[in-house]
């Protein structure tokens, strides 16, 4: 089915860029993380807000990458049995798996987080303990998760129905 593979190539372009996106953040959340320490230890100084920046890069780095993780098979999996099927058991075994848990585990995340989300975006929220501004944007990337994560699904989806569809059953052999 050449719309499926379509389908699975442009939603694999968009982690394939937000994924190499942010990876670059790792040298934001690097560099806020090295400068803290001799600016405390040697010059008395640092700054609170600079840890909630860093949280937010931290949080960004995984929140974005994880669609990308998911695409390139870096997420945790155990392989077990995964490894011994034939290649229609893991097409199925992946659709299935995409289907029935991961895209409704994104829908429930999605209904429940957007209104968590849309309020701190409206209140502007500030992190409770510093009063930092900025906490919404941590929020916002729940949202995002979601977003990158349910188009990467829906291309895995896509991937996993073709390479059904194209392979022979076992009766046909």
């Amino acid at each position: 089915m050449p719309a499926l593979g379509r389908i699975a190539d442009f939603c694999d372009a968009i982690s394939d860029a937000t994924g190499r996106w942010a990876a670059w953040l790792v040298l934001g959340v690097v560099g806020l993380l090295f400068a803290q320490v001799p600016l405390r230890e040697f010059f008395h100084g640092g700054h609170i807000v600079a840890n909630d920046i860093g949280q937010v890069v931290h949080a960004a780095v995984f929140m974005l990458g994880a669609a990308y993780a998911f695409r390139w098979d870096g997420h945790v999996r155990v392989d077990i049995f995964h490894q011994r099927m034939d290649a229609r058991m893991r097409a199925l075994v992946e659709f299935a798996g995409t289907a029935l848990f991961l895209l409704p585990w994104l829908a429930l995340l999605g209904w429940f987080g957007w209104p968590i989300v849309l309020n701190s975006w409206v209140e502007r929220e500030a992190f409770a303990e510093t009063y930092t501004p900025g906490y919404f944007l941590l929020k916002a990337l729940l949202a995002a998760f979601v977003a990158l994560m349910g188009i990467q699904a829906l291309g895995h989806a896509a991937r996993a129905l073709a390479a059904l569809l194209a392979l022979p059953s076992n009766s046909e052999r």
